[in-house]
C-alpha cells in the first residue's frame, strides 16, 4: 500500500535542495557599483539594495545640466541594481549547474519550543485545562482571521507608500517607494551650486532621512504589533506561550 508520507517527504527534500542552492547563490552577492551612462555619478549599494555611497564627479556640469544631475543619480543606482540581478543569476546558474546538494535533516525537537512547552507543563495539567486551552486556541484562530484582512492591506499600503527624505537646510529631496527602492532623486539650484563632493554628501543625508521614515512605519513594525507579531514573540517563549493557552 503507498504510504502519502513518502510522497511529502520527497517533496520536503526537493525544497529543501532548492532552498540551498537559493541560499548559496545569495551568500555570494557582494556590494554593487553603478553609473549613470554619462559616468557623472558612480553609487555603491549593499547586497541587500541599500545605498552606502554616491560620488559625484568633479566638473560634471561639463556633462550635464543641473536639472538632470538629480536623474543621473537615480540612472546610477538602477545600473548599481542591474549589476546585481546579473551576478545573482550566474551565481544561480554555478549553483543549478553543481551536482544536487545532500538533504538536511529535520530540525530536532532539543532546545525547540515544543521542548520548552513540555518543560513547563505536564500530562495532569494538560488533562485539566484542555477545556481552557482549546478554548484560548480558537479565541487566538479567530483574532489571527479577524486582522488577517487588516495586516494585508496595511502591508499593500506599505509596499505602495512613497517616502520623501530631504538633507537638511537643503534643496535635495530622495523618494523611495515599497521597501525603501530609490524612485526619484532631485538636486535643487541651490544644492547644485555646491562643490561635487558636497551634493554627494547631501543626496546621501537626504537618502538617510528617508530610510528613516520608512522604518518608522515598515512592513517589520505592521505585524509586529499585529497578533502575528505576538505570536513570534510567543514562539521563543514556553512560559508565555503555555499562560497565552491556559496550559499552565
Amino acid at each position: 500500500m503507498h504510504d502519502p508520507m513518502e510522497d511529502l517527504l520527497d517533496v520536503r527534500d526537493d525544497i529543501d535542495r532548492a532552498a540551498q542552492r537559493f541560499e548559496r547563490a545569495a551568500a555570494r552577492r557582494t556590494d554593487t557599483e553603478g553609473s549613470d551612462p554619462d559616468g557623472v555619478v558612480t553609487v555603491a549599494v549593499t547586497a541587500e539594495g541599500r545605498l552606502t555611497a554616491v560620488r559625484v564627479r568633479a566638473g560634471w556640469e561639463a556633462t550635464v545640466d543641473a536639472e538632470s544631475l538629480g536623474g543621473a543619480v537615480l540612472a546610477a543606482v538602477a545600473d548599481a541594481g542591474a549589476s546585481a540581478a546579473r551576478a545573482w543569476g550566474a551565481g544561480l546558474a554555478e549553483e543549478l549547474d553543481e551536482p544536487r546538494p545532500m538533504t538536511r535533516p529535520l530540525p530536532g525537537v532539543a532546545g525547540s519550543l515544543a521542548e520548552g512547552l513540555d518543560e513547563v507543563t505536564d500530562r495532569e495539567t494538560l488533562v485539566r485545562s484542555e477545556p481552557a486551552t482549546l478554548e484560548a486556541m480558537a479565541t487566538l484562530l479567530e483574532q489571527m482571521l479577524g486582522e488577517l484582512d487588516e495586516v494585508v492591506e496595511e502591508v499593500q499600503q506599505v509596499g505602495s507608500r512613497t517616502v520623501e527624505g530631504r538633507a537638511a537646510g537643503s534643496d535635495v529631496v530622495v523618494t523611495l517607494s515599497g521597501a525603501a527602492a530609490v524612485t526619484g532623486v532631485t538636486i535643487g539650484p541651490r544644492a547644485a551650486e555646491r562643490h561635487a563632493a558636497n551634493i554627494s554628501r547631501l543626496v546621501m543625508e537626504a537618502y538617510a532621512d528617508a530610510l528613516a521614515k520608512v522604518a518608522e512605519h515598515g512592513v517589520e513594525q505592521v505585524l509586529d504589533r499585529s497578533v502575528f507579531g505576538e505570536l513570534h514573540r510567543l514562539s521563543t517563549d514556553p512560559l508565555a506561550l503555555a499562560d497565552r493557552l491556559r496550559a499552565r
